[in-house]
């Protein structure tokens, strides 16, 4: 499934962030993918993002949610402007966010092509999530963060918990928890340019 380039405008004082004790922030603008996908069903989504990253937590890509938790899990992943720089940031949250980043070449220009995917051994789908930096010329994937916990429901033994079709919801978001500093930019928005939008499913 391919979907059409689109621009994000995220104001400030937006984002995607729960963190001990009491900080859970969902307030980006964000296009999901109007029909759920069955967990199950997941194999990949790609997306290649660049924006105008100025302020310090500027940042887009990739979004994924399972709802249907006790606790809304989610995972997003993308670029991140930190230290003056653009990095490829992931965030994996549970009960509470993490956080990791990986440096971009100075010759990426702020862009990338990330691939969220469902590790697999042999035919049998497994529990992780692997995020991949895509090389555009090459094709190339380099692995830079495993969660492992993504689709533990899916392979849980006992009815209990392996209870058959679990929704997870994917999408496209830009944020911007910082207020850009400087007069007049008090509500300058962040614009999030989303290309080579694809989601593809295990034919079952």
């Amino acid at each position: 499934m391919t979907y059409q380039p689109v621009t994000i405008h995220a104001p400030p004082k937006t984002d995607l962030w729960r963190k001990p004790p009491n900080t859970d922030i969902d307030n980006v603008p964000i296009y999901l993918l109007s029909t759920p996908i069955d967990l199950h069903r997941f194999h990949t989504a790609r997306v290649t993002v660049h924006g105008n990253w100025s302020t310090l937590y500027d940042q887009g890509g990739l979004a994924l949610f399972i709802p249907d938790e006790d606790i809304k899990k989610w995972v997003k992943t993308g670029i991140e402007f930190v230290n003056g720089k653009p990095f490829v940031s992931t965030v994996g949250t549970s009960r509470w966010s993490d956080w990791s980043l990986v440096q971009l070449p100075e010759s990426a220009g702020g862009k990338v092509t990330i691939q969220v995917e469902r590790e697999t051994k042999g035919d049998e789908r497994v529990e992780s999530l692997w995020i991949y930096i895509i090389n555009e010329e090459t094709g190339e994937k380099l692995g830079i963060r495993e969660i492992t916990w993504w689709f533990r429901q899916d392979v849980a033994q006992g009815e209990e918990e392996n209870d058959g079709y679990r929704c997870l919801l994917v999408g496209v978001y830009g944020a911007r928890p910082t207020v850009p500093e400087g007069a007049g930019r008090e509500k300058e928005e962040l614009e999030v340019k989303i290309e080579n939008f694809e989601v593809t499913l295990f034919d079952d």
